[in-house]
């Protein structure tokens, strides 16, 4: 990757001495317009806007007015996106669907309390199972659709056996203007229970309206689990990043710390919040999130401890060298596998029908013979594979949440 990768990851997560440094070396290369770029991709421009007031860093007229027009683009966009979103909750409310958002607005609501300050794409929202068809019908009859040709019940089935969703169990819904709400219903892969994730969520002040989120220590887990579900590539995870250093200082504000790192334990994920906060903490020796990987070191053994290691080499490896693939994964662990054998024997067509939808709203249709060709090209060094393995142990361990976390 770009120079101006490594440096604008600093300039965005490291102490202010060594963010300073990064937007020094940053104006010498004239590489504030490729930072400005990457940040965009990353979906971090308001928090890349943030950096360089508190820092007051002069940027060159052009790239300024460029970073302004963006600022004020993405921030309409995500106003609106949480604004029907909080109208999706209110309506699922109403129909007496116990339902809580969790990820980008909740973040917004309790980390950032601006939708000026924190992006979203999507709403991310999680409701029991037993709720599925009922929120549902209310959210189409609030606007929002599903897309696909395949049967409700064969979308279902391809759930359960996609290796893409990694434990996680959601149904994309969309509305006229192209809001999407994710509506959520399993979240396996985080180790915590959905109902006890519902029991625990309170209400957060957001554009006017009293918004159902996540409980603190749930959303500082649910934030590691989505960067283990994006692989720790930085171009997928620099939100998170964020919004996990802003939890573990909300956490201590709040005292509870010492209780999510118990909740990491308890409910098997140590493991990932050690790798996240343990990045986080190479930035800024300082921070919350450095008081966390002390606490989580004392609370984990020597093997989790490599396991961290190993992780956290592997966010620093496809820094350098540019995300490892999906498809690695394939090679290094057989549940991808066993789930799509499985989902191809019970019912063959209607799995094929729901991953070319999935993959068509993903822009990533490929024939099959070049998806087999990608795949040997993706065959990476043994270090890499020994990294790639790692993550897939971690990504898919098999963690129902049927503990009592």
């Amino acid at each position: 990757m770009p120079p101006a990768t490594h440096q604008l990851v600093e300039f965005l997560l490291a102490d202010e001495a060594q963010a300073a440094d990064a937007a020094r070396l940053l104006s010498e290369s004239a590489a504030w317009r490729e930072a400005l770029e990457l940040a965009r991709a990353w979906k971090v421009t308001p928090q890349f806007s943030a950096r360089i007031q508190s820092l007051g860093c002069e940027l060159p007229a052009a790239d300024t007015k460029t970073l302004k027009r963006e600022f004020l683009k993405v921030y309409a966009q995500s106003a609106s996106r949480a604004s029907k979103a909080i109208v999706a909750i209110a309506a699922l409310q109403k129909a007496k669907v116990a339902v809580v958002a969790f990820k980008g607005i909740a973040s917004m609501a309790v980390l950032y309390r601006d939708p000026k300050r924190r992006t979203i794409g999507d709403a991310d929202l999680l409701i029991s199972r037993d709720d599925l068809t009922a929120a549902l019908a209310c959210l189409e009859a609030s606007g929002f659709t599903r897309r696909g040709a395949e049967t409700l019940e064969q979308y279902l089935q391809f759930v359960d056996h996609a290796p893409r969703f990694a434990g996680n169990k959601a149904i994309a819904l969309y509305g006229e203007d192209g809001t999407e709400i994710d509506l959520h219903w399993e979240i396996a892969g985080s180790g915590l229970r959905v109902d006890r994730v519902l029991e625990r969520a309170r209400t957060a002040p957001l554009m006017g309206s009293n918004v159902p989120v996540v409980d603190s220590k749930d959303g500082f887990l649910l934030t590691v689990h989505h960067a283990i579900r994006e692989d720790l590539g930085i171009e997928n995870v620099c939100r998170d990043l964020l919004d996990a250093g802003l939890w573990c200082h909300h956490l201590r504000e709040t005292g509870e710390l010492e209780g999510a790192i118990a909740r990491a334990v308890q409910c098997g994920r140590a493991v990932p919040a050690l790798a996240v906060t343990s990045i986080l903490g190479n930035y800024d020796d300082r921070s919350t999130a450095a008081q966390a990987v002390k606490l989580l070191r004392a609370a984990t053994s020597a093997a989790e401890h490599k396991s961290a290691a190993l992780l956290t080499e592997l966010f620093y490896y496809q820094m350098g060298n540019g995300p490892i693939g999906k498809d690695v994964l394939y090679l290094v662990h057989t549940r991808p596998w066993r789930q799509i054998v499985k989902g191809l024997g019970s019912d063959w067509s209607g799995y094929l029908q729901s991953m070319q939808s999935m993959e068509k709203q993903m822009n990533e249709e490929m024939p099959l013979h070049e998806r087999a060709l990608q795949l040997a090209k993706s065959i990476p060094g043994l270090r890499t594979l020994r990294l790639a393995r790692e993550l897939a142990r971690v990504k898919y361990r098999e963690s129902k949440g049927t503990g009592s976390a």
